[in-house]
């Protein structure tokens, strides 16, 4: 159902139409639904029997919505009604349109005239409501070859097209040209995704093959959205702005960024939702990004990630009313995401033997999904019968399955290889390009086996997907490394604050620290086989002072108000100073003064708890900020029996 009987319905009082999961997991491809795509041109120089279909694309014109157009790789145009019931396993006779392969096809709103990108540099109109199909014109401006095609929304005139060359150009189908003259682009935008400007023509012609514009998409009658093969950015540009007269590099209105850490980064294809809202690019890191062209925010608002996008003829298509999206793949599979749901695919397809390339959704009556395949078949998808036929394996040449489960085990065989592996945790990736999913399993004892990382209580030992990267945002957490007894209990419950590496005040000086690995690193683990003083520890505290540790602190008066400091502040270094200072002083002009024997000069940075003497008298906190005032002996506790303070006084 599309989106303006959507609206109607609503407006009749019917509400909205839900989602229709279920008829797409009864998807099936029965025997007589699968055809051999096009026949060959006999005449070609490099004869192929089998030519693979490269696109596919329903009509739009009311009354012909179930008419197929296809092309294939020797150039010819074949179209099918799939309404009827045609010789199955049969290739179809088509048209010999160009003398080279057709990338993409185009149909022209509301008329049964379509447009072909052909691979010898041309588009080409023609009408298909003859008898005989008949071209109409051709467009003739690209150097290398034409690889997509456009119409403007509900315009029967203005088409867009990108070729391999880095040019966009404009056509008006509407413009008079003279019997002898070749129709001219209405607007031209050179080297729309190439790094330098337009240079001479010796750097036109030697354009790079990542200049190449892979899709193309009206978002409306004055705004184009381009991707290309290599640079990583979706251009709007504003096509009441002629790009013909700039000698450098064309600037386009906005900008949107691939995302993900792949060097892979070109796209394949560029979709629009019937709300011109939301974009969707196909990329070649096998993740489908959908970013909101109405903020045109540089960053994706979702996801879509499960199949495999090894070459640039894997393309995609969307549901009439935007609901479900679809796209080829390069493991032999079709899948289908919903949409409102990112991520995972909601369904796959499973029946073709070679990469699906192209694949197109009928948007009236039923579901009808048509893909197409590098095994020189074309297969049509239906919704099924609900209960099992008989004699299904000659019946069902394919049908769709529920992809969660191979979703996972896919993750689990696509690993690569990684020094952070250990015996008791894995960390698997499905790809170097894949970085949506990993799975993290750790070794469980009977005792902690029902409590995860975050403390929440699960039958399960494995994390999730979003626990997992909640725990890799906290540096380090802890792992069970052996079945020790004492290591039977879960201690991680908070890793940011157990796992922080803090410098422990009371405890044996001689304790190891706990356990702990730091997973977003690839070097070994220090955990093991080091001593206490070379371990490495991480804290947000570390540089602070220690009034403890330096023998500062206020409790400490009582046992040593001279106690030696190793690292101390500017501070307490000038009090230090004045009072030696004073000492000095004090100690030369009277020579009867006691002194006490000096403390070790390399004090031990032990962390055992101090001894500490039964004081006669506490001291006030006051006390100890007073040291710096001018009488210092007065300051000092005098209640500390084993110290003589200096004194300016004779006996």
């Amino acid at each position: 159902m599309n989106l303006t009987s959507v609206l109607q319905r609503r407006e009749r009082g019917f509400g909205m139409t839900a989602d229709y999961d279920v008829a797409l997991y009864r998807l099936k491809c029965y025997y007589d639904n699968v055809y051999r795509g096009i026949s060959p041109n006999a005449n070609a120089p490099d004869y192929n029997p089998e030519p693979p279909v490269f696109a596919c694309r329903f009509c739009t014109t009311p009354g012909h919505e179930e008419v197929l157009a296809l092309a294939n790789e020797d150039g010819k145009v074949a179209f099918q009604d799939t309404k009827i019931k045609a010789d199955h396993n049969q290739p179809l006779e088509g048209k010999l349109a160009h003398c080279n392969a057709i990338f993409d096809i185009a149909w022209m709103p509301g008329e049964t005239k379509l447009v072909t990108a052909s691979g010898d540099h041309t588009a080409r109109l023609w009408d298909v409501a003859r008898p005989e199909i008949t071209q109409i014109n051709y467009f003739h401006a690209h150097t290398r070859s034409v690889k997509t095609a456009v119409f403007r929304d509900d315009d029967r005139a203005v088409f867009a097209t990108g070729a391999r060359d880095g040019f966009i150009m404009i056509w008006d189908i509407r413009a008079n040209h003279s019997a002898n003259q070749q129709p001219k682009p209405d607007n031209c935008i050179a080297n729309a995704h190439s790094i330098g400007g337009t240079g001479n023509a010796r750097r036109k012609s030697q354009a790079s093959r990542a200049h190449s514009i892979t899709g193309l998409v009206f978002q409306d009658d004055f705004t184009l959205i381009s991707c290309a093969a290599g640079d990583g950015l979706l251009k709007v540009w504003d096509l009441r702005k002629n790009y013909t007269v700039h000698k450098k590099e064309p600037i386009a209105k906005h900008l949107m960024n691939y995302s993900g850490n792949s060097t892979r980064n070109g796209f394949s294809s560029l979709l629009i939702c019937p709300a011109r809202i939301t974009l969707y690019a196909s990329c070649m890191d096998n993740i489908i990004y959908a970013y909101n062209v109405s903020s045109y925010n540089r960053k994706p608002v979702a996801e879509y990630y499960g199949h495999q996008n090894r070459t640039y003829y894997v393309k995609t298509c969307l549901s009439s009313d935007g609901r479900y999206l679809a796209s080829g793949s390069s493991d032999e599979l079709a899948y289908i995401w919903n949409t409102n749901r990112p991520g995972v695919p909601l369904v796959k397809l499973s029946g073709h033997t070679d990469e699906v390339t192209c694949i197109a959704w009928c948007s009236v009556g039923e579901t009808k999904i048509v893909t197409c395949s590098d095994d020189a078949c074309h297969r049509i998808w239906k919704v099924g019968l609900e209960h099992e036929e008989d004699n299904k394996e000659v019946m069902i040449r394919g049908q769709a399955e529920v992809v969660e489960k191979f979703f996972l085990e896919k993750l689990q065989l696509e690993t690569t290889p990684s020094s952070r592996h250990s015996h008791t945790c894995q960390e698997t990736t499905p790809s170097s390009d894949e970085h949506k999913a990993s799975v993290f399993t750790p070794v469980t004892t009977p005792e902690s086996s029902n409590e995860d990382y975050n403390g929440n209580k699960h039958n399960s030992a494995k994390r999730s997907y979003m626990q997992m990267m909640a725990s890799r945002s906290e540096g380090k957490f802890k792992c069970i490394l052996s079945p020790i007894h004492e290591n039977h209990e879960m201690v991680a419950k908070r890793v940011h604050m157990d796992n922080r590496g803090m410098r422990r005040l009371f405890s044996p000086g001689d304790e190891i620290a706990t356990t702990s690995r730091d997973y977003n690193s690839d070097g070994a683990s220090t955990s093991q086989g080091t001593s206490k003083d070379e371990e490495v520890f991480f804290s947000p505290t570390l540089n602070l002072p220690n009034f403890v540790m330096d023998g500062t602190a206020p409790h400490l008066l009582e046992i040593s108000p001279q106690k030696y400091k190793e690292h101390v502040d500017w501070l307490t270094k000038i009090r230090k100073e004045r009072y030696e200072q004073k000492k000095t002083a004090s100690t030369s002009s009277s020579p009867k003064t006691q002194t006490t024997p000096g403390r070790r000069a390399n004090r031990s940075r032990s962390t055992e708890p101090q001894k500490v003497t039964k004081a006669t008298k506490s001291v006030s906190l006051l006390d100890f900020f007073k040291t710096v005032s001018k009488n210092s002996e007065k300051d000092l506790p005098s209640n500390n029996n084993n110290i003589n303070l200096p004194s300016s006084s004779t006996t």
